[in-house]
């Protein structure tokens, strides 16, 4: 059931999108349509209470025990000090050791916090926290739109925990062929992606437009297989385009949609 009321709820904001104001009263309608069209039976107020309630304790859980490791850090920071003071190598070799731990378990907090649970790749939360600005890109780069060509038929057709596992298929299909050090890859939403190229994590270039076109084309040969499925492939779209430091990130966003759906268009 889950996997459906995500379903709902991508579609939802998919089918939003390109409104420029959306009311409340809006969003309830088209998620109701969207649901009763999936056959999706369930309360709108339960669905949307216990998806903020799951969301917010997982943030919490996160929070918590960031605030622990930090309370944890300066209590080993003060600690160290005082070896030094006092010239105590055993406290400062057991202090060291506790503070690598530490730095470990705030590395993976930190991953939790950002990383999309389903697929391991960022999260939107990365996405406006960390690559933006004030809703502004911090550096230039181009930016790739990725949408998966007949998601739903894949999950009405072989169900959704097939759904799930292409999605991550993608996300690794992409790790691995994009293997490069000013290339981020993000979840937006459901079967939606970003594709970040950064110009200043490297010195080398990397030519997108080349890149997304060669991932296309090498992606529509690839064939899928499961226990129970002989064999089934899937393809994507995508709209790709460049982006200046200190640019609004929502018109460029807008754009690179409107530029992805022509080349659905255009490959059907």
């Amino acid at each position: 059931m889950e996997n459906k009321l995500k379903e709902v709820t991508y579609l939802t904001l998919k089918n939003l999108k390109k409104h420029n104001i959306v009311l409340p009263e809006t969003y309830l309608k088209t998620f109701q349509d969207i649901a009763k069209e999936l056959h999706v039976d369930i309360k709108y107020e339960d669905l949307a209470l216990k998806s903020f309630e799951k969301d917010a304790k997982h943030v919490e859980n996160i929070v918590k025990k960031t605030n622990e490791s930090l309370t944890n850090l300066n209590k080993s920071t003060s600690e160290a000090r005082k070896a030094i003071e006092n010239k105590d190598d055993n406290s400062l070799k057991k202090i060291n050791a506790d503070l690598e731990r530490m730095q470990k378990q705030i590395d993976f907090l930190q991953k939790e916090l950002f990383a999309d649970p389903l697929t391991s790749a960022y999260n939107r939360k990365w996405f406006s926290d960390y690559y933006l600005k004030n809703d502004k890109f911090q550096n230039d780069g181009h930016i790739v739109f990725i949408d998966i060509n007949n998601f739903k038929r894949v999950n009405d057709t072989y169900g959704h925990v097939i759904g799930d596992q292409v999605l991550k298929y993608m996300v690794k299909f992409l790790e691995k062929e994009l293997a490069h050090p000013n290339i981020d890859i993000v979840r937006f939403a459901g079967d939606e992606f970003i594709i970040l190229f950064n110009n200043k994590k490297t010195s080398k270039t990397v030519d997108a437009n080349k890149c997304m076109q060669e991932l296309q084309d090498k992606l529509s040969k690839r064939r899928l297989k499961t226990e129970k499925i002989k064999e089934f492939g899937f393809t994507f779209s995508y709209g790709i385009t460049a982006f200046k430091k200190e640019q609004e990130v929502e018109p460029v966003l807008e754009l690179v949609d409107s530029l992805m759906y022509k080349n659905k268009e255009a490959n059907r």
